[in-house]
């Protein structure tokens, strides 16, 4: 594993479109330092991060808190 106490997030959100009157959907992937308090974050998990000094080249954002999956069940949240 190339980066120990480093996860990559995805933000979610929707972009309006003036000329066609819509939303698309656009992510970003964050880079975020884990401290190790929250090792046991895993693939779906729900995390609040905040932003801190760089730390590293990509690294910006620290993991404030982790809220667990709810289940199986995948379902697009509100901002």
């Amino acid at each position: 594993m190339k980066m120990q106490r480093t996860i990559v997030i995805r933000r979610d959100y929707l972009h309006y479109i003036r000329k066609y009157n819509r939303f698309e959907k656009r992510h970003k992937n964050i880079s975020v330092h884990l401290s190790p308090c929250f090792r046991d974050v895993s693939v779906g998990d729900n995390v609040t991060v905040g932003e801190c000094r760089p730390l590293s080249k990509t690294v910006r954002f620290n993991v404030l808190k982790v809220t667990k999956a709810a289940g199986a069940k995948k379902q697009f949240q509100k901002f």
